[in-house]
């Protein structure tokens, strides 16, 4: 039947300089391994999105996880271990539709994951 724990929606925050998008792209792909890596141990964490604001130096990264230490774990195995982690993060894409998509939190669609939801 699969896994049915409950996964809680986190935020994480850095504050980088020089956060150009080669740099963003390789922070991305750690943690996407890392969070596989911790999965495939037994932990359930996934990156759903992230958000660059080069102009403030920071990146954000929204997780489902059944802890946080869970995120904690991926963002230290990635070598990127974030500076601030938020809890009861909710996440919706808006695209030019007039529906609003739920990536990560209480309510969201089962059977779709992020990956079908937000474009790289």
């Amino acid at each position: 039947m699969g896994d049915v724990r409950a996964t809680t929606s986190f935020l994480a925050e850095w504050y980088l300089p020089d956060l150009a998008d080669a740099r963003v792209d390789d922070i991305v792909e750690r943690l996407h391994a890392a969070a596989s890596g911790l999965t495939s141990g037994g932990a359930r964490v996934r990156l759903v999105a992230t958000l660059s604001v080069p102009s403030d130096e920071v990146l954000y990264g929204v997780f489902d996880a059944d802890s946080p230490d869970a995120v904690v774990a991926t963002c230290e195995h990635a070598g990127i271990p974030q500076q601030r982690l938020s809890a009861d993060v909710v996440a919706r894409l808006i695209s030019g539709r007039p529906d609003v998509r739920l990536l990560s939190g209480a309510g969201g669609p089962e059977d779709e994951t992020a990956e079908r939801l937000v474009a790289h």
